[in-house]
């Protein structure tokens, strides 16, 4: 007996109506053979926070100072701010970072559908972004843009015997073949 209706054994399969639940994804293991890290950060003793006179443990976390470029301890520019501030916070007000320098006075509302949404009720421009410092810099090689690379050239690490024995891929070498 042949098939009656829309009745088959991959039924619902080509449905586009139907959600398709992912493939799970295998993980990478990790080689350190295969998976070069950048070099840590070299280690830096940094002077003491402007603000807040401590010693700067964090300098990931760090801030720099408006006027000096410095970095400055996170907790000391958001104690800094909350004295600076005139105006008290509300209950469900909070003090927090934006992002690329800037700080707000921020709270959760519900909006339509009972959504939260976050909305910043004043801005604080605390950073100044068109400076860039060196004690950034050097903290993300090879990921930030203003890192300029410093490879050792081929001469260092080769002897003329071993450049020689490379294989070239222009026009004078024997290993490209012209049609």
């Amino acid at each position: 007996m042949g098939k009656r209706g829309n009745r088959s054994k991959n039924r619902g399969q080509n449905n586009p109506n139907r959600p398709r639940t992912p493939k799970k994804k295998r993980p990478i293991p990790f080689d350190p053979e295969k998976h070069l890290l950048p070099p840590e950060p070299p280690e830096r003793n940094y002077s003491s926070c402007p603000l807040s006179g401590e010693e700067i443990d964090d300098i990931v976390n760090a801030i720099a100072h408006p006027q000096t470029g410095a970095p400055v301890r996170f907790d000391s520019v958001i104690k800094s701010l909350r004295e600076q501030e005139s105006e008290e916070l509300a209950e469900d007000e909070r003090l927090a970072y934006l992002g690329r320098g800037n700080f707000g006075i921020v709270k959760i509302e519900k909006k339509g559908k009972n959504r939260p949404e976050l909305v910043v009720r004043k801005y604080f421009h605390y950073e100044d972004t068109h400076d860039k410092q060196t004690w950034r810099k050097e903290l993300s090689p090879g990921i930030s843009r203003d890192y300029i690379p410093n490879p050792q050239p081929l001469a260092d690490l080769y002897t003329s015997e071993e450049l020689a024995a490379f294989p070239r891929f222009d026009a004078s070498s024997s290993a490209v073949t012209l049609r």
